[in-house]
């Protein structure tokens, strides 16, 4: 973000709001030192790794080797692109953001604006359900479901007649153009002529939330009476800029307090589902939204919970998801049971039928993800006797097994716990030797591993593949963002591409950068140089540089900048005098210079080593 506006609200909301408690408002922290730490939430971190210096506004996670300042925090937790944290902790700090193309007030570019439309309609929608006499078929359907009248206004729930324009309609007396509500995902252009028509139409209407508990998108159910051969049972809104499924749970913003109660989340696939739950007293459900639970979902969820319990229907299709969704979650650091109900019931219908007591037992008892995985691969298999299904199902489960452990890194002893008796458990139940059951899973572990350590991982952890950086360009570094009069003299002597490691460039660059833009006399710290850039990945590299060279300096009594960076010259120009002598051995071995240069290169290199001996620093080339 380089527009002079935006940059100063970036660095007023810095000034706003302090890291700790930014941080503190999603994990617990304690004072360690000088820092904070708090379990990370990257990782399966049985101890506080996550480092928060309120002295430097940075956190820092040596295990995930991730870090950075309050924005990339937020972009990491919230899975946020740069813009709407900046947005949000703007919101948070009370900071009013100029863009470098300022939206126009109450247009669709304009998310305060497209905020209010979607509160607006959620009222609107509620208000009809209400008392609209159109939407008699929609109050007979809730009650129909036994959703009563507190849920209906917990929830807002709300009907949209099937007029083709009610919605816009009922919008010409705000000031919500049709363009505002098409941005939303109310309104959809026609195919024929001009003008738009409203998206849901005779539906009972859900509205979705966001975190904070502002209505963002909407869930529309077709009442069966309206309903033909074309129409969907749900449709949700489209992706808009205030709604994406993959990022989204229907009810998170009810269930938070009782999921940080519980330390659990329960996670369903209907609205009626999570509403009936929530009006037995299962209040911390939630719902995913049109998709099937993923690991898009797993940044907003541990924000609360690493504890998660998926309900599914007890029909053939719920079965299908559970095998399915497993894959999903074996290598992450979460505990993910799974519940199928008995009986092919959903949630709601079992809730209702069987009360919240029975449903709370099944969720207690709920099996793990292995052990759900091991149950639906054996079910009807009672001996091995080298029979192909027998063969699938113990790979399927020694599959599963190794990408827990490959993904994950080490085990706990949870984990190491629960493998034992997962082999254990199928070992019995196929007849089979448990050596020839952990022989093979070691053999797929390291089929696993392997495939871990390619290059493509790289792209979602890059820390975890990222190369160190060569010593003499990690100490330069180092020492430009501990001095800025050091930070510059290297500029004036060092071009970035003497440099060789990528990373190191880009710093190099993002600080000549800073340095240019800045007054001669200003002080460029690490500070500085993260205020420039958007990018996690070099501000977690940024933040790394600093928390060694200040390692290095509270190790010594007096540290001595001025004569690192002499050292840091000498070494530097001696590279150069290096490189120098290899590529004049190199043209005079090629033959390729005439008798006259070649005499004069020859006559150099005599030279540089001649002076090399006077000084001690010999070559080495030949």
């Amino acid at each position: 973000m380089n527009h002079p506006d935006s940059q100063d609200a970036k660095e007023q909301v810095r000034q706003a709001i302090d890291i700790v408690d930014l941080v503190g408002g999603y994990m617990q922290l304690r004072r360690q030192g000088r820092n904070y730490v708090g379990i990370c939430p990257w990782h399966d971190d049985s101890k506080p790794s996550l480092q928060i210096s309120q002295e430097r506004q940075t956190f820092k996670c040596w295990v995930c080797d991730v870090g950075g300042d309050l924005f990339s925090f937020v972009m990491r937790m919230e899975g946020l692109e740069f813009r709407d944290a900046l947005e949000m902790l703007a919101e948070r700090a009370g900071v009013t953001l100029t863009a470098a193309k300022p939206a126009e007030a109450g247009g669709p570019g304009d998310k305060r604006t497209l905020l209010a439309a979607c509160a607006w309609a959620a009222e609107r929608f509620h208000r009809c359900l209400l008392h609209d006499g159109q939407a008699e078929g929609a109050r007979q359907y809730v009650a129909d479901r036994r959703i009563d009248e507190a849920s209906v206004k917990k929830f807002q729930i709300g009907f949209s007649p099937p007029s083709w324009e009610w919605i816009l309609t009922q919008a010409k007396h705000t000031s919500f153009s049709p363009a505002v509500l098409e941005r939303i995902g109310l309104a959809a252009p026609r195919q024929q002529g001009d003008g738009f028509y409203d998206r849901f139409r005779g539906r009972v209407m859900f509205p979705i939330r966001d975190v904070q508990g502002r209505p963002i998108a909407f869930g529309g159910r077709v009442l069966p009476e309206l309903a033909d051969d074309k129409s969907a049972k749900y449709i949700n809104s489209p992706e808009t800029p205030l709604f994406s499924k993959s990022n989204q749970l229907y009810a998170l913003d009810w269930a938070r307090p009782t999921v940080s109660q519980l330390n659990q989340l329960v996670v369903m696939e209907g609205y009626t589902d999570v509403i009936a739950a929530h009006q037995h007293g299962v209040e911390n459900a939630v719902a995913v939204l049109g998709t099937a639970l993923t690991e898009k979902h797993l940044p907003l969820i541990r924000r609360f919970t690493d504890h998660i319990v998926l309900v599914l229907d007890g029909d053939d299709a719920g079965r299908k998801r559970a095998s399915e969704v497993l894959e999903l979650f074996v290598g992450n650091p979460v505990d993910l049971r799974i519940l199928t109900l008995p009986d092919g019931l959903d949630p709601c219908d079992f809730i209702q039928t069987h009360g919240r007591d029975k449903f709370r037992s099944l969720i207690d008892s709920a099996p793990d993800a292995l052990e759900h995985k091991l149950s639906s691969v054996t079910k009807g298999l009672v001996s091995a006797d080298q029979t192909h299904e027998a063969s699938l199902a113990v790979e399927q489960v020694l599959a599963t097994l190794a990408k827990t452990r490959s993904a994950g890194g080490l085990p706990d002893s949870s984990q190491m716990l629960r493998e034992q008796h997962v082999v254990g458990r199928l070992a019995r139940e196929m007849r089979l030797p448990p050596e020839s059951l952990r022989s093979r899973l070691m053999e797929l572990r390291r089929g696993a591993a392997a495939r871990v350590a390619r290059p493509a991982v790289a792209r979602d952890n890059p820390g975890a593949a990222r190369q160190p950086l060569p010593a003499w360009e990690q100490e330069l570094l180092e020492l430009m963002i501990a001095d800025s009069g050091c930070g510059r003299r290297i500029l004036n002597e060092v071009h970035a591409t003497t440099l060789t490691h990528a990373d190191a460039r880009r710093v190099f660059e993002l600080y000549a950068r800073v340095e240019a833009a800045l007054p001669v006399d200003a002080e460029i710290d690490a500070q500085a140089v993260l205020s420039a850039t958007d990018d996690p990945a070099l501000q977690s590299l940024v933040v790394t540089l600093d928390e060694h060279r200040r390692h290095k300096e509270e190790a010594t009594e007096a540290p001595d900048r001025q004569g690192r960076y002499e050292a840091l010259m000498r070494s530097f120009h001696q590279r150069i005098d290096r490189a120098e002598r290899r590529a004049d051995i190199d043209a005079l071995r090629s033959g390729e210079l005439d008798p006259d240069a070649q005499e004069s290169a020859l006559f150099d290199l005599l030279n540089r080593l001649k002076k090399d001996r006077q000084t001690g620093s010999l070559s080495t080339e030949g």
